[in-house]
């Protein structure tokens, strides 16, 4: 398995600010990645090759942590990335 290691240098601060949202959405998307679910769509996704390209699975996932962290729409989820 090939590590993404996208939280590699994830810190909390006890500022009080943004703290419960985004402490519950790392939980949210480390499942993901631990189960094998950002994998496992990337799988079953079409794959492309042009410059920018994202993985699929990954942008499915971390949509989904926006979806939770409030967003309502993809300008919103880009926001919250």
């Amino acid at each position: 398995m090939q590590a993404t290691e996208w939280d590699h240098r994830l810190g909390v601060r006890a500022d009080g600010k943004r703290l419960v949202g985004y402490a519950g959405v790392v939980l949210l998307r480390k499942a993901a990645d631990r189960v094998g679910r950002t994998r496992a769509l990337a799988a079953v996704l079409p794959w492309g090759t042009g410059p920018g390209w994202r993985d699929r699975g990954v942008v499915l996932v971390q949509l989904a942590c926006a979806i939770v962290l409030g967003a309502t729409n993809v300008l919103a989820a880009e926001q919250l990335k």
